[in-house]
């Protein structure tokens, strides 16, 4: 029988000698601390916030501004003249120094002149913006404002469209250097750490004191405060409350933002935590010394009650250790009469489930390291075919055979096979695998009746868990070759670009069983990337075939720029004819050329000059 509950026994002596009131009333003077200072830094920061956005947004309106007025002017006869334009533009330039280009298109979408500070005029040159951004959006009557983008990886650039009025006004660009931001967030000072940055719609940062993380293009799209401010409304007022957030190296910061509304920028105030909260420390210490005092009081009166709690505090002990050691049959024996021998009854209930569980944890934790293992192996296998494609740039093949590879062994098939097709045909490319195969590089028509052939026909997985139990309507040849070849189960996923099949991998089993949903899946992933090398090579390619064009044409420039220097520079008739037969037999790839020159009195034909003839 109970002659005494524990809270009567220790409880009350021990809660009369603590200092729980000096604990509670420290611990609530630091919240209320902490929650003033938070708010009297968010309310700081936010300002600043506020008006380092007012002046970016004050420098884009200037910027729209002073374009419009060039806007209004429009095409046509009762336009102005393309020299007015031109004084126009460089008047703009040299008024908004921070604009670097301004580019001016008729209402057909085509430049007709384009000034700039960097580069070369340029006057009708027609070029077609049309389907451009910076056409299309300030033609629907907006003013557009491009991505940020960077010249030559140095400065951060953004273009500014802007279209008339009337009908006939056209559309005027211009490329804006965005160096004035980081003046402004560099200039911006929060305490001695704080700093202020300004990112992007994604994320990525334009402006920063640090200029080399805007030439790096950082993304902080994952920092907390960032993510926070970009899932609100990017052009809605931002909220006066700060948040407590990281920078790039993991420190901990205050953090307010404000929005760039025309822009859908963000600015953001960080400030780091242990300059925001230093004002609290000597509070903090206070309460602690005050805490020490309640603490060292509670010791004091613990030692006095401990006697009384050692014996059944022991048995607990050394039955817990027992348990611990793997000893389950163990049991607590506590006859105090209070909560240490209900904690005894509570340890001997628990040590009988664990023995009950003991017997299926094994089983659970092999089947967790089986999961793990195979993670582990599809991610091995989806590493080594980018590392195949990267070094591969332009050989298709040993990246389709790690391709097939990789499927095979990962998806547990006995065979891989990758098809491309050609046509109305289609041919083995890559193959992995003990089945017998029946031919290689050989084309063969995509029929329905095959697996691969209803993959790529139908752009859709087609997995057949026992060809032998299908009809012969369905899979009359796919059902031939499984009985002549020795397979069973077969899994074919196509190979799509841009929604057309290029080709296809077929998997196959030797015995009856079906394909798992996580091996479809990786499948999947597999034709994907097979795409992927596949569309590589052909960039490739194309991009050597035009390079060999572009060098061909620079040397029929060459030769005929050196004729006609030839031509301007000499008299010497025979100089100027060596020359033209000289550059002709290498653009054309001959052995040899000879000029004649026609003898009117004789009739008959006489050389003049010859390349590649003996002397």
């Amino acid at each position: 029988m109970r002659r005494g509950g524990l809270f009567l026994k220790y409880a009350v002596p021990l809660v009369l000698l603590s200092s729980g009131a000096v604990i509670v009333s420290g611990l609530v003077e630091i919240y209320f601390s902490y929650q003033e200072n938070k708010a009297a830094l968010a309310g700081v920061q936010h300002e600043k916030a506020v008006a380092a956005g007012a002046k970016i947004e004050q420098f884009v309106r200037e910027i729209e501004h002073q374009l419009a007025w060039i806007a209004q002017t429009p095409w046509g006869p009762r336009g102005a003249s393309l020299d007015q334009r031109r004084l126009d533009s460089l008047r703009l330039l040299r008024h908004v120094p921070t604009v670097t280009e301004v580019s001016q298109l008729d209402p057909t979408g085509h430049e007709q002149l384009r000034v700039s500070r960097l580069a070369m005029d340029v006057a009708a040159s027609n070029a077609d913006f049309s389907n451009d951004p910076k056409f299309r959006e300030a033609s629907a009557r907006k003013t557009y404002f491009s991505p940020v983008y960077f010249r030559k990886e140095s400065e951060p650039y953004m273009t500014i469209a802007l279209a008339g009025t009337g009908d006939d006004a056209g559309v005027i660009a211009a490329e804006a250097n965005l160096k004035f931001i980081w003046d402004v967030v560099s200039n911006l000072k929060v305490g001695k750490g704080g700093y202020a940055y300004v990112v992007d719609q994604r994320g990525r940062l334009i402006a920063h004191p640090d200029i080399s993380l805007v030439l790096q293009k950082t993304d902080l799209s994952t920092l907390p405060q960032v993510r926070r401010a970009g899932a609100a409304a990017p052009t809605s007022s931002s909220t006066t409350e700060a948040v407590i957030g990281r920078d790039l190296r993991g420190h901990e910061v205050l953090s307010a933002y404000a929005p760039i509304a025309p822009l859908g920028w963000l600015v953001f105030v960080d400030l780091p935590i242990t300059e925001a909260f230093a004002p609290l420390y000597s509070s903090v210490v206070r309460t602690a010394v005050l805490l020490l005092v309640g603490v060292l009081v509670s010791v004091v009166a613990s030692l006095i009650l401990v006697r009384r709690m050692v014996a059944p505090i022991h048995a607990l002990r050394a039955g817990a250790t027992r348990i611990a050691a793997g000893a389950l049959d163990q049991r607590i024996e506590v006859k105090t009469g209070d909560e240490l021998q209900e904690l005894a009854d509570e340890f001997n209930r628990m040590t009988g489930q664990l023995q009950e569980s003991y017997a299926t944890l094994e089983g659970k934790v092999e089947e967790r390291t089986r999961d793990l293992s195979e993670a582990l192996e599809q991610q091995t296998a989806t590493s080594e075919i980018l590392r195949v494609i990267s070094s591969s740039p332009t050989d298709l093949k040993p990246v389709l055979d790690a391709v097939a590879e990789n499927a095979a062994r990962v998806c547990g098939a006995s065979e891989a096979l990758l098809f491309q097709v050609e046509g109305d045909a289609h041919k083995i490319v890559a193959r992995y695998g003990s089945i017998p195969l029946v031919s290689t590089g050989e084309l063969v028509p995509i029929r329905r009746d095959l697996v691969a052939g209803r993959a790529i026909s139908e752009r859709r997985i087609v997995h057949v868990p026992d060809l032998l139990a299908e009809s012969d309507a369905e899979y009359g040849a796919a059902k031939a070759r499984a009985v002549e070849l020795g397979f069973r189960t077969a899994l074919a996923v196509p190979m799509l670009r841009k929604g057309e099949p290029i080709g296809a991998i077929l998997i196959r089993r030797v015995d009856v069983q079906p394909f798992t949903d996580k091996q479809i899946e990786l499948l999947k992933t597999f034709a994907d990337q097979a795409v992927i090398a596949i569309e590589n090579v052909r960039l490739f390619q194309e991009l050597q075939f035009r390079t060999q064009e572009l060098a061909r044409s620079v040397e029929r420039l060459r030769s005929l720029a050196e004729v006609g220097q030839a031509l301007n520079s000499t008299l010497d008739l025979d100089q100027v004819l060596s020359t033209l037969v000289t550059r002709a037999v290498q653009l054309s790839g001959s052995d040899n050329g000879m000029v004649y020159e026609l003898d009117e009195a004789s009739g008959t034909l006489r050389p003049r000059a010859s390349y590649g003839f003996p002397a």
